[in-house]
């Protein structure tokens, strides 16, 4: 039997590091994973307002050549030729829970709905996340 009286003669870790080492590693596991989250729901706020941006562009160049329409008379597929290159259909997006959301057109700036009402988790009308930033 071998007795170590000389501390650095010892291998490996004791298990109060090798405790601290994987609590510092769930830490930061944990810390990444809502940072994460965040940026996640950050970025379906982000396409949300692109979306409502290109429709909103569509509305515009509509009223543009046909001045005298009232733009809650504008059916989608006549907006659908003015979006803007890269789109040929009217954008859907998902709500922050996992809900399709559907898109207002009918008034301009447009909206997304969910079910009837208006969707705009951010509680802000003009910061450009999920609406288009007026």
């Amino acid at each position: 039997m071998k007795t170590y009286l000389n501390p650095a003669d010892r291998r490996g870790f004791t298990l109060i590091e090798v405790s601290l080492v994987i609590g510092l590693l769930l830490g930061l596991a944990t810390f990444a994973t809502m940072n994460i989250s965040a940026v996640r729901d950050w970025q379906r706020g982000k396409d949300a307002a692109i979306s409502l941006q290109a429709v909103f562009a569509a509305q515009r160049s509509y009223m543009a050549d046909h001045p005298t329409a009232e733009i809650e008379d504008v059916a989608s597929a006549e907006l659908q030729t003015y979006l803007p290159e890269g789109w040929s259909t009217l954008p859907s997006a998902v709500s922050l829970s996992g809900d399709t959301l559907t898109i207002d057109h009918s008034v301009m700036p447009p909206q997304w709905l969910l079910g009837v009402t208006v969707y705009d988790p951010s509680g802000a009308g003009n910061d450009g996340l999920w609406d288009t930033g007026n």
